[in-house]
């Protein structure tokens, strides 16, 4: 049964409180919550069910949990598409819309 590992130190389980309750985002506040779930014994099953999500989610939390600590609870991609363009062709981008504003369709083909 997979599960977080045994926290000892009072000053972890005080952080992980402290961020399910006051927590930036509330993707960490979930994340944190999850934690402390595990750490007093509730099984993944039963942790998906209280957040409605699915297990292989919850054992994702965890893992990143184990590997990085409480920076393994923020998400590392902020969501939405990727980048189309790298920072060298956005300043051009930038510039050339700059010198003709009514063209965007034509800095994007430039590019």
């Amino acid at each position: 049964m997979k599960s977080v590992s045994n926290i000892t130190d009072p000053a972890i389980i005080t952080t992980l409180q402290q961020a399910s309750r006051l927590g930036p985002t509330p993707y960490l506040r979930e994340r944190a919550h999850a934690v402390l779930l595990s750490h007093r014994g509730y099984t993944l099953e039963q942790i998906a069910d209280v957040f409605s999500t699915q297990y292989q989610t919850i054992s994702n939390w965890i893992d990143q949990w184990e590997d990085f600590g409480i920076r393994g609870l923020y998400k590392s991609h902020g969501g939405g598409v990727p980048l189309t363009f790298n920072p060298e062709e956005v300043a051009r981008f930038k510039e050339l819309v700059k010198n003709e504003p009514r063209r965007i369709r034509h800095a994007k083909a430039v590019l």
